[in-house]
């Protein structure tokens, strides 16, 4: 029997947007239409995915974007999974979670029968579910 995979998720907090330090080595650049899009859909639905922040470094490992739009609107929170790696781990899960997800293929059918179901009216968010 193998044994399970540990949960390293220690808490989860809502925080000062102000008080999470952006990570030094992120990687990812954000581009206007992915700021506008993801500004639209914090608007019209409000919080689904949570920032992550390592608690050995006090850093984001995730949700840079999202911390950065809850800043520049004055959000007095945001919500936050705390975890806890070693700087290593941090690195290596900076570096592999937007990969990952990123490597996910689409099935066209149920993309499109979730579009009948979607009744957004931010235009960026539009435009970013009809590419």
């Amino acid at each position: 029997m193998t044994k399970p995979w540990e949960s390293r998720i220690v808490g989860l907090e809502h925080l000062p947007p102000a008080s999470l330090n952006a990570h030094p080595s992120n990687f990812r650049i954000h581009p206007i239409g992915q700021k506008e899009a993801l500004s639209g859909s914090l608007g019209s639905i409000g919080w689904v995915q949570t920032v992550v922040m390592n608690r050995v470094t006090g850093r984001i490992i995730d949700g840079h974007l999202r911390v950065a739009l809850a800043l520049a609107r004055g959000e007095t929170t945001v919500p936050v999974t705390v975890v806890e790696l070693t700087e290593a781990e941090e690195a290596q899960a900076l570096l592999s979670l937007d990969p990952i997800a990123a490597m996910a293929e689409t099935d066209r059918e149920k993309m499109s029968t979730l579009m009948q179901m979607v009744d957004a009216q931010d235009e960026a968010v539009l435009q970013y579910l009809e590419a």
